[in-house]
């Protein structure tokens, strides 16, 4: 009888191999959703991209300065983004334009909105136009520019509920947000303090009308706990393509200062694989040391673009201030954003990515040209002998941001004895880069899961 059995094994197996061929590899999202798609009472819903992903144009004539063509991307290096030039102080200079929904064939943005607009039924909301009875699902883009503090585009998400509020002519109507990456500071900061600015307090003032103007949000691929990438871009630049954006530029936005780790995380390691006590929010940590925009190359680089040495100092020396100053406000936002809230009654999903190995930690590493914050295990120079490198300095994660940070988990204290920062009632993680996030299928079943659940 065994020997029977096992001659059938191999032909029955390849029968149902045969059948699982012929089952879809790919949800279908249109007959799942056909029936919740049609309910009139759907929240309007809230799409807030992530750094870099909106265009940004000029101001009055359009021409888009990020991405630009291909020929932007494989050479420029994208000094025209610097936030320091007079233009953007007297009210010119860039605005966003667009979500960046792709370059070539790799899809950001496309595939989600179009899954919202086909599966969903939601059609694209503009501001300021009135919405009918009757053709109420909507969903609205919140473009802002990814250069400047978070704060800004919180008062700006304020802004856009208060006006979508007038549109549906419907005073208390809460929207859903769903938020990748970066965006998900912005609605995090949002339900804690609303359009309000509370980094100079102590303690900070919490904010107790979240639940009346958010009903669901989706954090997808959101640093809630900062990624140690931000300190090796702000050290070396951000690449992109085939260009890397210059320190000089990058630290002129805000944005990487507050994706930096959160100050109460153990980040930065000696090179025997122990934990040591390292501020790199503090500006003395960067100039002592000549990093970022305190270096002799940066410095003359700085100087060397300048018409002339004299404004080339002076722009150095506005530069080096407002790298301080980043850093300042950097370290009280990231703060405030695991600081006890009021956010009951709002629902909180976290999707991510974390089957990529990621860097989750930096080590203080040192040869004769001194000392780097090294995030990556090749890139250790002095080594020790015994020291797990990858497994000290990796985490499961998108490539970009770990599962942890993800969740919000791994500080000590309050936060970590509640489980995380956020009151996070579904988590759900796939094998996706962080960048791809957005376009998976799988997350997007389990995203129209959870916005058109009743």
């Amino acid at each position: 009888m065994v020997f029977f059995i096992r001659r059938l094994a191999l032909p029955c197996l390849l029968l149902m191999l045969a059948a699982c061929g012929g089952t879809p590899t790919r949800p279908d999202l249109v007959r799942l959703y056909e029936y919740d798609a049609q309910r009139l009472s759907q929240p309007p819903v809230i799409l807030i991209h992530g750094l870099m992903g909106s265009t940004l144009v000029e101001r009055g004539s359009g021409k888009e300065f990020w991405p630009g063509g291909i020929g932007t991307m494989a050479f420029s290096n994208y000094r025209e983004l610097a936030r320091m030039k007079a233009a953007e102080q007297s009210g010119g200079g860039l605005m966003p334009g667009d979500l960046f929904y792709g370059v070539g064939r790799v899809d950001y943005y496309k595939t989600l909105t179009d899954t919202l607009e086909k599966v969903g039924r939601f059609k694209r909301g503009q501001p300021g136009e009135s919405v009918g009875a009757d053709d109420r699902r909507r969903y609205y883009v919140l473009l802002y520019d990814w250069r400047q503090e978070n704060l800004a585009s919180v008062v700006q998400l304020h802004a856009l509920i208060e006006q979508i509020r007038i549109d549906y002519d419907d005073p208390e109507l809460t929207v859903d947000i769903l938020a990748h990456s970066n965006g998900g500071l912005i609605a995090n900061y949002y339900l804690r303090y609303g359009p309000h600015d509370v980094l100079d307090q102590t303690p900070f003032t919490p904010w107790d009308e979240g639940s009346r103007h958010v009903r669901r949000l989706v954090l997808l691929g959101t640093p809630n706990l900062g990624a140690v990438t931000s300190l090796e871009r702000l050290q070396q630049g951000f690449k992109i393509a085939l260009r890397t954006v210059p320190v000089e530029v990058l630290a002129t936005f805000a944005t990487p200062f507050e994706t930096l780790p959160h100050p109460d995380a153990q980040v930065v390691f000696s090179n025997d694989g122990q934990p040591i006590a390292f501020d790199f929010y503090d500006p003395h940590v960067w100039r002592s040391r000549q990093w970022s925009v305190f270096s002799p190359e940066v410095e003359a680089r700085v100087v060397a673009s300048a018409p002339d040495v004299a404004s080339g100092g002076a722009q150095l020396a506005v530069l080096q201030a407002q790298f301080a100053h980043h850093l300042e406000r950097a370290k009280r936002f990231q703060l405030s954003l695991s600081a006890p809230g009021r956010v009951k009654g709002v629902q909180v999903a976290a999707f991510g990515g974390d089957c990529t190995l990621t860097p989750a930690r930096a080590v203080l590493d040192s040869d004769k040209d001194g000392e780097r914050l090294v995030i990556r295990p090749d890139q250790v120079k002095n080594r020790v002998s015994g020291v797990d490198y990858d497994r000290l300095l990796l985490q499961p994660g998108d490539g970009l941001v770990t599962r942890d940070s993800q969740l919000g988990l791994g500080l000590s204290g309050a936060a970590r004895n509640q489980g995380g920062i956020f009151p996070i009632v579904r988590s759900f993680f796939l094998c996706e880069q962080h960048d791809q996030l957005s376009v998976n299928p799988y997350f997007q079943n389990n995203l129209l899961n959870f916005l058109l659940a009743r």
